[in-house]
């Protein structure tokens, strides 16, 4: 179900179990009024992924790359925010590419 509470809910869980790291110092959650450069790499950053295939069907009602997130969640505090592709891969989603299929 659709609804604000869900989707609250949704956020917080996501934003509550995306860090892998070790947490040393409590650096992570980043301060948005405390960032001021953010690389982003990697050609993935600017795809949209939504499930691993096979019965991990999903019909989101929005989609969200990580390089939109990023550049959103840091919107409005000054932050430089740059993005390479990186290395290529040997899979991976062609970020250009997808983006012109979403233009059509």
């Amino acid at each position: 179900m659709d609804s604000p509470e869900s989707t609250a809910l949704l956020r917080k869980v996501a934003a509550e179990s995306i860090v892998l790291l070790r947490n040393e110092g409590s650096v992570l959650p980043l301060n948005p009024k405390e960032v001021k450069k953010v690389a982003i790499v990697g050609a993935n950053a600017k795809a949209i992924v939504l499930s691993g295939g096979g019965s991990a069907a999903l019909k989101a009602s929005f989609f969200v790359s990580p390089y939109e997130g990023i550049v959103k969640a840091l919107e409005g505090y000054g932050a430089q925010i740059s993005y390479s592709e990186g290395a290529r891969g040997m899979r991976h989603v062609n970020s250009h590419l997808y983006s012109l299929t979403m233009q059509m």
